[in-house]
């Protein structure tokens, strides 16, 4: 691992930073500014859900749209556009008084940061490293649990200091010394001369390369991304209003917070041995078992009262978020080639923000009908283990792809 990190380095500190910066859009990110946004715009839970909502749906849309651009053009400019485009946004939330402009803000916020600043690593992670990209996406990710166990208490400080609005500042500047390092880090392609030769290096399912009307047309793109979809609805749909479990359980915030770093290390730690895992045994040995510790974890958030339930439920959801990820970066090129990959990526990445809308507008619903927060974690959990065995019978079907 080390000498393989340490010959790629640049291209993975690329991929680092990508990620990193694509929390500006993250729902961790924004829900830390939840309170303070329902309360400047006078919003219930069900109508700040549904306002999140709305632009992470406009956000799935316009994935479908713009996620193969990155097949056609070139990566760099591609990434320098997308961080303009997301600077320019944090400055946005900074001075905008209008409730109709917030949706724009907030499409444009998961679009840049949640959507394209988390496909075109993917899709470069899987152009590049063939046979390594468990282990490559395994190091890169890292960048985002960097980000997801540094924000909040950074933003906490700086929110106390300055108040909320002023503190999206912060992120144009993280970005704006992100951006020149990123431009030289990717000044020097890893890929061969030839694009296409490239692209060839790897073909998935019948010895081929598929285009994406080929995958929206066989059953197994259904059949995992469905499942899929249970990550990022009930994860983003638990940060989301993770403020008001802290309110039903009578959590102290700060001890709640200082607690989060060990769903960061556990889900770097998950991250790390998943990549390890997959590219020895192969994704679909691992796909139909990913889902079960984010069962547990939601299962004793429901349950629990103390302050070990958060302990232990950050950690199951740590394992099942960090080989999520590396799962993600694997099982698209593996099963169907890196030709097309940027706009087969793009359904996936699609699908997943269109399950982190789904999430926040379903919950926030519940709860204005005034339905227990316990009993929503519980039924999440129960949901969670019917996908995993979904999924156990979708990889029995197919060949375990390397």
């Amino acid at each position: 691992m080390f000498e393989f990190v340490r010959n790629n380095s640049r291209w993975l500190s690329a991929c680092v930073l990508m990620y990193f910066s694509s929390c500006f859009g993250q729902t961790f990110f924004i829900s830390l500014y939840a309170t303070e946004i329902r309360t400047t715009f006078n919003l219930s839970h069900g109508q700040w859900g549904s306002i999140y909502a709305a632009g992470t749906l406009l956000s799935a849309s316009a994935m479908l749209l713009f996620g193969g651009v990155v097949d056609r053009f070139d990566l760099k400019k591609v990434t320098i556009c997308i961080y303009i485009l997301l600077g320019i946004l944090c400055l946005c939330m900074t001075f905008n008084h209008s409730i109709w402009f917030l949706p724009i803000i907030i499409f444009g916020l998961r679009f840049c940061g949640q959507g394209m600043l988390f496909h075109l690593p993917a899709v470069a992670i899987g152009r590049w490293f063939g046979k390594n990209k468990g282990k490559a996406t395994s190091v890169s990710v890292i960048g985002f649990s960097i980000g997801e166990a540094t924000f909040p208490i950074i933003l906490a400080f700086i929110i106390t200091h300055i108040g909320w609005r002023f503190s999206w500042v912060f992120g144009v500047v993280i970005l704006f010394i992100i951006l020149p390092i990123l431009i030289k880090l990717l000044s020097e392609d890893r890929l061969p001369k030839s694009i296409e030769t490239a692209s060839n290096n790897q073909v998935g399912l019948e010895n081929k390369h598929w285009t994406r009307k080929e995958v929206l047309n066989h059953w197994l793109f259904w059949s995992v991304s469905i499942p899929l979809l249970v990550t990022p609805i009930f994860s983003t749909a638990f940060f989301f209003y993770q403020l008001h479990l802290i309110e039903i359980k009578n959590w102290n915030m700060v001890n709640y917070f200082s607690i989060f770093p060990f769903y960061t290390i556990a889900s770097v730690s998950s991250l790390l041995f998943s990549g390890w895992l997959i590219d020895k045994i192969g994704v679909s040995k691992v796909l139909p078992f990913f889902l079960l510790p984010q069962s547990l974890g939601l299962l004793i958030f429901s349950l629990g009262n103390s302050y070990f339930t958060i302990f232990f439920g950050f950690v199951f959801l740590g394992i099942t978020q960090g080989t999520a990820m590396t799962i993600g970066g694997t099982f698209w090129p593996n099963y169907f080639g890196t030709k097309n990959l940027g706009s087969i990526r793009s359904l996936s990445t699609s699908s997943m923000v269109f399950g982190t809308a789904l999430g926040p507008f379903l919950v926030g619903q519940i709860l204005d009908f005034n339905i227990s927060y316990n009993i929503i974690l519980f039924a999440m959990s129960i949901l969670s283990i019917v996908s995993s065995i979904s999924l156990f019978i979708t990889m029995t079907k197919v060949p375990n792809l390397k």
